[in-house]
């Protein structure tokens, strides 16, 4: 058995084929890397491009195509960039699990920047914690943590080296000062691009912070 397994990896790894690897040096350390694989992980978002009308969230009685979610990461995208939210820099999203986290972290890959993945269950300390240390130039958030967070922006927003800019989802609350409603961003006019932008395989994507339990 363990011999037609062998056979089996060896030829799908064969020079040539889908799986073929190579050796390639990784900020100074030897790395295996397949050689058929998307660029970056911009790249493999642009190819769910092709599933258009296929559903790709479902939450609750809500339907969001996977067009439709490309659209609404290009507006997004477009209103990062108007912040002045450039290739590595830091964007925050502290939500439940809603489609806008999705788009969120699409839109950052997109751009180029690390999205920064902040805990549903934080206190107002915690995220003012993870605000303080990654210093995001944006920060998207619901309602619920929208009210956690009005106990500490202000203070936050003091210490940065620059402007935190703000956009609120499913929230009916009075905007904070430089805050947008999801709402109002989406309703702008679709691109249809996403721009151009220097992405290296090896920057930093995502920013999570644990309580050291997962090594």
């Amino acid at each position: 058995m363990i011999d037609h397994y062998r056979a089996a990896r060896a030829e799908l790894e064969a020079e040539g084929m889908p799986f073929h690897m190579s050796t390639i040096e990784v900020r100074g350390v030897p790395m295996r890397v397949f050689d058929s694989a998307p660029p970056t992980m911009r790249a493999l978002w642009e190819l769910t491009a092709l599933h258009g009308d296929k559903t790709y969230i479902v939450y609750e009685d809500e339907r969001y195509s996977f067009a439709e979610v490309h659209a609404q990461v290009r507006k997004l995208v477009a209103h990062l960039v108007a912040q002045g939210v450039q290739p590595g820099d830091r964007v925050a999203l502290a939500m439940r699990n809603y489609p806008e986290w999705v788009v969120g972290y699409w839109a950052c890959i997109s751009l180029g920047v690390a999205c920064v993945g902040m805990n549903a269950w934080w206190t107002p300390h915690e995220m003012e914690y993870a605000l303080d240390d990654s210093q995001p130039k944006v920060l998207i958030v619901d309602d619920e943590r929208l009210e956690r967070a009005s106990h500490i922006l202000e203070a936050v927003r003091v210490r940065l080296p620059h402007p935190l800019h703000v956009v609120t989802v499913r929230t009916d609350r009075e905007l904070p000062p430089n805050a947008a409603r999801w709402a109002d961003v989406m309703a702008a006019d679709d691109p249809g691009t996403l721009p151009e932008v220097a992405i290296d395989p090896d920057d930093d994507a995502t920013i999570f912070y644990t309580s050291g339990t997962t090594g």
